[in-house]
């Protein structure tokens, strides 16, 4: 059975102590803060699924600056909702910059 996916393409921005954060930690966060959002998230299937999230490309350790991610949904989300149920749930240093549809 294949789910419809709605996607939203998410720029950060990485500062402060957040620097020193990989991309793969940088994964981690953003999944968690998705799942305590209470949005409606697209999982992966398998053994193991988690929350899909797509990075276009990488920031460098300790560099600080742009973080995109693709961030895929069950049912269409508006970007002000994403905004709005996101933001309380980044830690510090990690700022929403841009929301756009794809």
């Amino acid at each position: 059975m294949n789910e419809v996916r709605f996607s939203l393409k998410l720029t950060l921005y990485k500062k402060g102590d957040m620097i020193y954060y990989s991309q793969l930690d940088i994964f981690h966060l953003l999944g968690k803060a998705l799942r305590r959002s209470d949005l409606p998230l697209y999982f992966t299937k398998g053994f193991s699924p988690h929350v899909k999230i797509s990075f276009p490309f990488a920031l460098k350790l300790g560099v600080e600056g742009k973080v995109e991610a693709i961030l895929y949904f069950i049912e269409e989300i508006s970007e002000s909702k994403l905004q709005q149920a996101l933001t309380p749930e980044l830690p510090q240093g990690l700022d929403i910059l841009k929301i756009e549809k794809i």
